[in-house]
């Protein structure tokens, strides 16, 4: 059992929120967004954690939680400086977007009198509205792209992560609609997109 101030506590955590707002997302509900929120916030503090010697590893994960707490938009920006040179600006605003989500996962947001309109699906799509509303739009292939991208900068082992899944019908619901796979995320076992 991981402690949590193991990094790879949070990376395990990460994976698992990913691959259940992937669920969400493919099923259309709308906790598939703030599934996603929580699945990157634990990937950036995954990547800001990982090199922390051990000693300083407890305080440094009480200040990291302390300073950023679930503010994605000043976590990414750490992120990307952490990360360079690697250049993941081009997810800018999908961040910005997902952040959004974060406010409204509670009921009443933001006030009983607001209008609010929600478009979950595979690809961003714009909603169409004949009234001012507040509009938050989430777009799963863009999640997945990010994710993997997000592995990529981080230095994850995909099979460190995925192969204690392989034997799951996790791989399935990996593979389902996912246009931007890890290839080698479950090991040697082979992955086909697939689009029911």
């Amino acid at each position: 059992m991981t402690r949590i101030e193991d990094p790879y506590h949070f990376l395990d955590l990460a994976f698992g929120y990913y691959l259940t707002g992937r669920f969400a997302a493919i099923n259309q509900l709308n906790i598939a967004p703030n599934l996603m929120h929580h699945a990157i916030e634990l990937l950036i503090k995954f990547t800001l954690l990982k090199d922390v010697p051990q000693p300083r590893r407890s305080a440094e994960t009480v200040r990291l939680g302390q300073k950023y707490r679930h503010r994605l938009n000043a976590l990414w920006r750490q992120y990307k400086q952490h990360v360079a040179p690697a250049d993941l600006s081009r997810f800018d605003p999908v961040i910005a977007d997902l952040h959004r989500w974060e406010n409204v996962r509670y009921g009443g947001f933001p006030n009983a009198g607001a209008s609010v309109a929600k478009s979950v699906g595979l690809v961003r799509a714009p909603v169409r509205t004949s009234k001012t509303r507040d509009i938050y739009v989430f777009g799963l292939h863009e999640m997945d792209d990010l994710f993997t991208a997000m592995f990529a900068a981080s230095s994850v082992n995909p099979p460190f992560v995925g192969m204690g899944y392989a034997q799951t019908a996790v791989r399935e619901w990996y593979a389902r609609h996912n246009q931007h796979m890890m290839p080698d995320l479950f090991g040697s076992l082979p992955l086909q997109p697939s689009d029911p």
